[in-house]
């Protein structure tokens, strides 16, 4: 008697699993696109002001006694820059539950910083499918909280800033300062919008184009470089 009833119990167990795997969608996929920056890091209050010092030595050996070279002088000359662009590309996995206006995500795309760094990210928030009449195309949108691990946020983030471009490029090789904008990690809230098609008689195959931004949240007093982003991606994914 207790064997059946256990054995009964079970069954609904993995029924009800079946039943809410169902309920479950999950879309997963490439992503390749470019993004800007906008980091507006106070360059005075990092390592680069070393650099500066550094220069500041060799310039004014070989000028008149009165010539002072500033702050503003080395910053000019380097063309210092408080946003850039880069490329992005990763792999990202979306899911929905049921027709619930809510959306998850994970993904692993390159930094905002660097297209040589990672940066990790968990996407949580209120997002909707509309098909369009003929259901050819659909199109989405999503607006939510966003924590992300960025690799590439710090030296990267320095170094990209420098716009004279011979001179970034020497930076690269030996400027990688410990955290010098602060913890790597950040509190953003993100809007995407994108437009796309379900290709194939299943329909399992998804293409299209999203457009995103993310703003930083993160407290000013506990990180003054900034996380915010946007930019505009082209999406392959399948449907699970």
């Amino acid at each position: 008697m207790h064997l059946k009833i256990f054995t009964t119990l079970v069954a609904l167990l993995l029924l009800t699993c079946a039943v809410e795997a169902q309920n479950l969608k999950m879309n997963i996929g490439v992503n390749v696109g470019m993004s800007q920056l906008f980091h507006n890091t106070q360059f005075e209050t990092t390592p680069m002001y070393n650099q500066y010092r550094f220069t500041k030595i060799a310039v004014e050996a070989h000028a008149p006694p009165e010539y002072e070279y500033s702050w503003e002088d080395f910053a000019k000359d380097y063309k210092l820059r408080k946003s850039f662009i880069q490329p992005r590309f990763g792999i990202s996995a979306h899911f929905t539950y049921k027709d619930w206006p809510l959306l998850f995500a994970i993904e692993a795309m390159s930094s905002p910083s660097s297209y040589q760094k990672m940066a990790f990210g968990f996407i949580a928030g209120f997002g909707k499918e509309f098909f369009s009449l003929d259901d050819d195309y659909f199109f989405s949108f999503l607006g939510g909280y966003k924590f992300v691990k960025d690799k590439g946020f710090g030296a990267s983030t320095i170094v990209n800033s420098i716009g004279h471009k011979e001179a970034r490029e020497q930076a690269a090789t030996y400027f990688n300062p410990e955290q010098p904008l602060g913890k790597k990690t950040g509190h953003l809230f993100t809007v995407r919008g994108g437009i796309g098609r379900e290709l194939g008689e299943a329909r399992m195959i998804r293409v299209g184009v999203e457009g995103f931004g993310e703003l930083d949240l993160t407290p000013t007093t506990s990180r003054q470089s900034r996380m915010t982003n946007f930019g505009a991606q082209f999406f392959l994914r399948f449907k699970i």
